[in-house]
């Protein structure tokens, strides 16, 4: 047959190639894509395209060998491939029939034959070659694999400072901080970056044997957020501190705290703290001296008889609590504890436990001990997710009581007994109110038609007062009946109290109004609730 390629350009079929020639005028009029959609719509398998791109942009005008002699395709040979194709993959059977009716696959009229059945990306050369050469008949071969997208990298948050750092600043004559003189700490300065984002990438697409993209996951955007004393700049890509001082993680959030340390004891030199930042005390709070503050609460000594309260922040008290009832922590955030003896601990979120709490009275979301000789011995210690203490009472039975409670329930019961509280108050003040009321309107229909005007007038003025107190009634019992039916609602009783250590006898333990005293000596227990009841594993 003719050389399909004649009717563009010059052209030879010789014994050891096809030979085209290409002047500058045939290259700018032809150019290589015709070329090829020529070769394509003879069918021929076999043509090289980069041979080919290089004599037309060459166009020296001269014969050049761009391949072998033609093969041109069967289109029988069609029948005998079988695929079974995914996006990612295809798989081809050649059937051995071909071989009876004398058509002998080679790897370019393989690779021609998925073509024309639009598997175009990803071929494997080497197995068309193998399937042609061998005579992998009947046998399904991977003969294509697309490429998987990659899916972008979520945005990051880069810091700019070292958060790891503790913070010692030195104080000053009169108990001024400087902050141009700080000790191991993460320091920035106002308007400096404590972060920066890096933003997420749109990720690399993959594509389809077929040829087609498959789209890529963007990463996820993660926004910077700013915590106390630090902004967010406009354009959302830095973290930036609205004052100087020293930084700290809480949660998630990264803060800006101005510290306010305390060299010596809180005594009588120094006086109660009331403060809006955090605070530091190298040395210890003595009795009856109150440290208040917003922020966080480090007290590198001892507290005796104290007030300890951060509103917002933690407690550390490296040294342990000494009181005799008139003692207080309280926290926003963590407390943490070597010790305690007779005092009242308060945190709406950890506990911790380094080695005992005596005739304590603690109250938190979580209570954990620091290991298995933590020791929580006498009083009451109250939880609203777990407990995770090493030992409960002690060999002498001193009663010892752990509560995991509710905090929702506990808050309703509470809401209800105010309530009840108030209703009484109001049914109270009524009483008197419909007494005047039945005396009046006995004074009136009495007096009948000669009853005066201002008789009428304070009967009136008494069923106003009635009521406003009656509406007030009844607003209480409807939202007191709201509330008993929400306390009938079946709850999810998640809790646990996991004592690693020794459970003496004369401890009580309570989940959720389920109460379990041990009787006898116990190690290494988890009591949880399962059936209504209080049960023991370990």
């Amino acid at each position: 047959m003719d050389n399909p390629l004649s009717k563009l350009c010059p052209v030879e079929d010789r014994e050891d190639g096809v030979y085209i020639r290409v002047t500058r005028e045939v290259s700018a009029a032809v150019g290589v894509e015709r070329i090829i959609a020529e070769l394509d719509h003879a069918m021929v398998t076999n043509y090289d395209v980069q041979a080919i791109r290089d004599v037309v942009t060459r166009a020296r005008g001269g014969f050049e060998k761009i391949g072998p002699p033609f093969d041109y395709y069967n289109p029988e040979m069609d029948k005998y491939v079988d695929l079974s194709v995914t996006p990612l993959k295809a798989g081809m059977v050649f059937s051995s029939i071909a071989s009876s009716n004398d058509i002998k696959p080679t790897a370019s009229t393989l690779a021609f034959c998925l073509k024309r059945k639009g598997i175009v990306f990803g071929l494997k050369p080497d197995v068309l070659r193998d399937v042609a050469q061998n005579g992998m008949y009947d046998k399904e071969v991977v003969v294509a694999e697309g490429v998987e997208p990659v899916a972008g990298q979520d945005a990051k948050i880069v810091f700019e400072v070292d958060l790891e750092k503790d913070a010692r600043p030195i104080e000053e004559r009169g108990g001024k901080v400087d902050y141009r003189n700080i000790h191991s700490i993460a320091q920035i300065g106002q308007g400096k970056a404590i972060a920066r984002k890096e933003p997420a990438t749109a990720g690399t697409p993959g594509r389809d044997v077929r040829g087609d993209e498959i789209p890529a996951t963007p990463g996820k955007d993660s926004a910077i957020k700013a915590g106390k004393n630090t902004m967010v700049s406009e354009d959302g890509k830095y973290l930036l501190a609205t004052k100087s001082g020293y930084i700290y993680k809480q949660g998630d959030l990264v803060n800006v705290g101005e510290l306010l340390t305390i060299k010596s004891d809180v005594d009588f030199s120094v006086g109660n703290i009331k403060y809006s930042g955090d605070v530091e005390i190298f040395g210890n709070v003595l009795s009856g001296f109150t440290v208040e503050t917003e922020g966080n609460i480090h007290i590198k000594g001892e507290a005796e008889s104290a007030k300890i309260i951060s509103r917002n922040g933690s407690v550390t008290i490296e040294k342990g609590i000494i009181g005799k009832g008139d003692m207080i922590v309280s926290a926003k955030h963590d407390v943490g504890i070597v010790f305690a003896q007779a005092a009242v601990v308060t945190s709406e979120a950890a506990v911790t436990i380094e080695k005992y709490c005596l005739h304590c009275d603690v109250t938190c979301d979580t209570a954990v001990g620091a290991d298995s000789h933590s020791a929580f011995i006498g009083g009451s210690l109250t939880a609203f997710s777990k407990v995770e203490i090493g030992v409960t009472g002690n060999d002498k039975g001193v009663e010892t009581k752990i509560f995991v409670l509710d905090k929702e329930e506990l808050a309703i019961n509470e809401k209800l007994r105010e309530l009840s509280i108030l209703e009484q108050k109001l049914n109270a003040d009524l009483d008197p109110i419909k007494k005047q009321l039945r005396t009046k309107a006995a004074i009136l229909k009495q007096a009948g038609t000669q009853a005066s005007p201002r008789q009428a007038e304070e009967l009136k003025k008494w069923l106003d007062v009635y009521n406003k107190l009656a509406v007030k009634l009844k607003y209480v019992q409807e939202k007191t009946a709201g509330l008993q039916a929400e306390l009938k609602k079946p709850r999810q009783y998640g809790g646990y109290i996991k004592i690693t250590g020794d459970v003496y006898p004369g401890t009580e333990l309570n989940l959720y109004g389920m109460s379990k005293v041990i009787r006898a000596h116990l190690v290494n227990k988890m009591f949880h609730i399962r059936d209504g009841a209080v049960v023991a594993e370990g």
